[in-house]
C-alpha cells in the first residue's frame, strides 16, 4: 500500500472517529427528551410558559431546575396587592401518550443567576434524572444540543401541550465573569423563548448548563448557564445581605441583619455576622475577612425559612459600620458574603447645602452647565455617558453622569432638552412618560412618591422597588428642560446620609438677574397715521374640522396621535368593510402599547387585508367581528402615540350597521388608567382606517366612514 493511500485512508478514519464522538446516541436522546419537562405558571389575570428538568428524584419528589424568570416571572415587579398565588404545572412527557401533569413548588430562586429549582410529590415513573454535577470539559466548536419547547403551545401539534423540540448547536464563547469563572456560555443554534430553563447537554448527556436567553438581532446567538452554578446554588450559597438601622432620640440606633441563603436543599448548617465600626475619618482595616480581624464583633443569626437575622443596639451612631456574614454547609468551606459598608452618620439638613462641600465629597457640574450637585471625592468608578431613552415614538439623547461610591451606592444624574414634538404635550403627561422611562432603566414598579422642596424648586420623588434594589429617583420638568436625579442600592443605603446628600444637593442654575431699566421716561412718538380699514372678506372655509371630505361618499375621521408623522388611509375594496384587525404590541416601560396595525375587510363573502402600518412588532392580536358584525367604531387610549384600544362591532343589516345589535371586544394595549376616546358609534358604515407613521410605528389612527359621521371628538376652536 503507497504512503499516500495509508494517508489517506487515516484522515478518514479519524474524521469518521470525531464526528462518532460528536453524535448523540438515540437511547441518550430519549433520556434527555423524558427528563425535559413542560412548566406553565399562572398568575393573577396573566400566563407564562418555559422549560426545565429533573436534576434529583427519590421515591417521595423529583427536584426541577429551571430559570428563575420561568418560575417566578412576576418577581421583577414585586408582590402585586391581592394577587392570588401563583399556580406552577409541571408536565412530564410532554404532548405525549404518557403525558402526567403535576403542581410544583419553589424550594430555590437566585436571581443573579437566574435558577431556579422546584419540587413535585407524587410521581408516577419519575425520569432518570440529568447528570448536572459531573463536569464536561467545554471548548469553542463543541457540538451540543438542546431540549425545552421554543414558543410554548404554539408548536402542540392538536389543542393539548407540546411535545419536547430537540436542537443542534456549538459553543461559540466561554465568557467568564469578574472572578475569572465561567459565567455564560453563548451558543450558535436555536434557542427561542420557550427555551428558557430547559437543558443544554454534550453527546453523552451530561449538562453543560440551562438554556437562558437570546440575543435579539443576533443571528441565532444563545446564551446559556454553565452546568457549574447549578451545582453551587445545590450546594448553597449566600444571597442578598442587608443591614437596617433604626435610630432613636437619645442617638443610639437598633441594628438589624438580614441575610439570604439560596439553598434548595437545606445544606447550610449555621451563619454568623461580623461587624466593626470605623470611627469617623479612621481608615478602614486592610484584612479582606472580618473574622480575622482582633476589632470585630461576632453574632449569631437564627435561620428561618431560607433568612438568617440577628439584632443589637449600638448606644453611638456616627463613623461607619462594616458588615460580614459568613455560612457553614455541608461538605464545603466557608461562604462568605463581601463585606457591606454602613454609614452611620445623621442625615444632612437643608442647611447644609448651603455651606461649603463637607469632607469626602466635591462639586459637579455638566460642561453645558445646566445644573450643579456634590457626588463622592473618591468614587469607586465614575464617568459621563451619552444615552438614548425611548419616550413614545421618540428617541431622546441625554448626556449623565453615572458613578459608584466606594460603598456600592450607584448614582446618577441628567438634564434633557426635549424636542420640539413635545412642546404641546401638557406637563402631567412629560411626567408620566419619564417616570415609566425611570422604572423601565430600574426594572421595578413605584411603591410611593411625594413632592420634595429643593430650594424654590419642587420636584416629584419616586421610590422604585426591583427584585434586588431600591432606587429613590427625583424628576423635575421646567419648559422645555427635564432633569432627573437618583440613588440605586440597599434601602439602608438610598436612605441614609450617602445617599440623601446626592439628591439633596442637586440644583439648578440661577435665573439672570434682570436688566436694570432707567428712571427717565421714554420719549413720546407720534402715533402711527390711522388707515382706512382693508374692505371685509368672506372668512376662509375651516380645514381642521374632524371629519374631512376624502373621496366621493368617504369621511375620515380625527386621527388620535401621531404629531407631525406622515399620514396614510387604507380603503376597502368597492362595496367593502371593516371588520377587524391585526394588531402588533410593543413593549413600554414593560406595558404593552399598539405599535402596527392591519385591517380586515369583508367584501361579500370574501375576506381581505390591508396594508400593515408599522413594522416594530413583538406580539400580535387579531381581533375581528363574528359572522354578520362589522366595525362600528373603536375607544382608544393615547397620548404621544395610539397605545390601546377596543373595538364596537355592530350587526350589519342591508348594507347598513345597527347600534343597537352590538358587542364590545376586549381591550389591547396599555393598562395605564386613561379615559378612552370614541371614534364613530352611530351607526354609520366603516370602510377603512386613516393614521400616521412613522418608518417603524404606527403612531396615530383614525377611522374612514362611508359618507359623514356625527360622533367624532369636537376640537377646541
Amino acid at each position: 500500500m503507497s504512503r499516500s493511500i495509508a494517508l489517506s485512508l487515516f484522515f478518514v478514519a479519524f474524521l469518521a472517529t470525531a464526528r462518532g464522538d460528536d453524535a448523540i446516541a438515540p437511547e441518550t436522546i430519549d433520556m434527555v427528551k423524558k427528563a425535559s419537562v413542560f412548566i406553565r405558571v399562572e398568575g393573577d389575570g396573566w400566563l407564562a410558559t418555559g422549560s426545565g428538568f429533573a436534576i434529583a428524584s427519590d421515591e417521595k419528589s423529583v427536584l426541577i431546575a429551571t430559570n428563575r424568570h420561568v418560575a417566578q416571572p412576576s418577581l421583577p415587579f414585586g408582590p402585586r396587592p391581592n394577587e392570588k398565588p401563583t399556580k406552577i404545572t409541571v408536565a412530564f412527557d410532554s404532548g405525549t401518550k404518557t403525558e402526567r401533569t403535576y403542581t410544583g413548588t419553589v424550594i430555590g430562586a437566585d436571581s443573579e443567576r437566574d435558577l431556579a429549582v422546584l419540587r413535585i410529590t407524587g410521581v408516577k415513573d419519575p425520569p432518570r434524572p440529568i447528570a448536572y454535577e459531573e463536569q464536561t470539559k467545554l471548548f469553542e466548536t463543541m457540538q451540543v444540543y438542546t431540549f425545552g419547547f421554543p414558543f410554548g403551545k404554539a408548536l402542540s401539534a392538536n389543542k393539548g401541550l407540546p411535545a419536547v423540540t430537540v436542537g443542534k448547536a456549538s459553543i461559540s464563547s466561554l465568557r467568564n465573569g469578574p472572578d475569572g469563572d465561567l459565567a455564560v456560555v453563548q451558543i450558535d443554534g436555536n434557542l427561542n423563548p420557550g427555551n428558557s430553563g430547559g437543558p443544554v447537554v454534550d453527546s453523552k448527556g451530561h449538562l453543560v448548563g440551562v438554556a437562558m436567553a437570546i440575543i435579539r438581532d443576533g443571528q441565532g446567538i444563545g446564551l446559556t448557564i454553565p452546568a457549574a452554578e447549578l451545582v453551587k446554588m445545590m450546594q448553597g450559597r449566600l444571597g442578598r445581605v442587608r443591614v437596617i438601622p433604626k435610630k432613636a432620640m437619645d442617638g443610639s440606633a437598633t441594628i438589624r441583619i438580614e441575610a439570604e441563603f439560596i439553598d434548595p436543599v437545606e445544606n447550610i448548617r449555621s451563619a454568623t455576622a461580623y461587624y466593626f465600626l470605623v470611627e469617623p475619618k479612621a481608615k478602614r482595616p486592610e484584612n479582606e475577612a472580618l473574622d480575622k480581624n482582633p476589632g470585630s464583633k461576632k453574632l449569631e443569626l437564627k435561620i428561618e425559612k431560607g433568612v438568617g437575622t440577628v439584632e443589637f443596639t449600638l448606644p453611638k451612631t456616627d463613623g461607619e459600620m462594616l458588615v460580614q456574614v459568613m455560612a457553614s454547609a455541608a461538605g464545603k468551606d466557608a461562604i462568605a458574603s463581601k463585606i457591606r459598608p454602613v454609614s452611620l452618620a445623621p442625615l444632612p439638613k437643608a442647611s447644609d447645602f448651603e455651606g461649603p462641600v463637607p469632607s469626602g465629597w466635591k462639586e459637579y457640574s455638566p460642561k453645558d452647565k445646566t445644573f450643579t450637585l456634590w457626588l463622592p471625592e473618591k468614587p469607586d468608578k465614575q464617568s459621563e455617558q451619552e444615552r438614548v431613552i425611548p419616550i413614545q415614538t421618540q428617541k431622546i439623547r441625554m448626556n449623565s453622569v453615572i458613578g459608584k461610591s466606594a460603598s456600592g451606592l450607584i448614582y446618577e444624574a441628567q438634564s434633557v432638552v426635549l424636542p420640539p414634538a413635545f412642546s404641546r404635550v401638557p406637563r402631567k403627561d412629560i411626567y408620566d412618560m419619564f417616570k415609566g422611562a425611570l422604572v423601565a432603566d430600574a426594572r421595578g414598579r413605584v411603591t410611593g412618591s411625594k413632592d420634595v422642596e429643593m430650594g424654590k424648586v419642587t420636584w416629584t420623588e419616586y421610590v422604585i422597588e426591583s427584585e434586588d434594589s431600591i432606587t429613590r429617583a427625583r424628576l423635575h420638568v421646567s419648559g422645555a428642560r427635564v432633569y432627573t436625579v437618583q440613588v440605586t442600592g440597599e434601602a439602608d443605603q438610598v436612605a441614609g446620609a450617602e445617599g440623601e446628600m446626592v439628591l439633596a444637593s442637586f440644583k439648578l442654575p440661577a435665573a439672570p438677574a434682570p436688566k436694570e431699566v432707567a428712571n427717565n421716561p421714554a420719549p413720546k412718538t407720534n402715533p402711527t397715521p390711522k388707515t382706512n380699514p382693508a374692505p371685509k372678506t368672506n372668512p376662509a372655509p375651516k380645514t381642521n374640522a374632524p371629519n374631512e371630505e376624502t373621496n366621493a361618499g368617504q369621511t375620515k375621521s380625527a386621527i388620535l396621535a401621531g404629531r407631525n408623522d406622515p399620514e396614510f388611509k387604507d380603503a376597502a375594496p368597492e362595496g367593502g368593510l371593516l371588520i377587524g384587525f391585526e394588531i402588533g404590541l410593543g413593549k413600554f416601560a414593560n406595558i404593552d402599547m399598539i405599535r402596527a396595525v392591519r385591517p380586515i375587510y369583508l367584501t361579500g363573502d370574501k375576506e381581505t387585508l390591508g396594508e400593515q402600518h408599522g413594522t416594530q412588532v413583538t406580539n400580535k392580536v387579531t381581533i375581528k367581528a363574528k359572522a354578520g358584525y362589522a366595525v362600528g367604531g373603536i375607544a382608544a387610549k393615547h397620548g404621544l402615540g395610539f397605545d390601546g384600544m377596543s373595538v364596537t362591532f355592530m350587526k350589519v343589516v342591508d348594507g347598513k350597521l345597527d347600534p343597537k345589535d352590538s358587542y364590545e371586544s376586549e381591550f389591547v394595549g396599555t393598562t395605564e388608567k386613561k379615559v378612552p376616546t370614541k371614534l364613530g358609534g352611530t351607526g354609520t358604515p366603516v370602510i377603512g382606517i386613516v393614521g400616521k407613521s412613522n418608518n417603524k410605528d404606527m403612531t396615530g389612527m383614525g377611522l374612514l366612514f362611508k359618507g359623514p359621521d356625527g360622533n367624532e371628538p369636537k376640537k377646541k376652536p
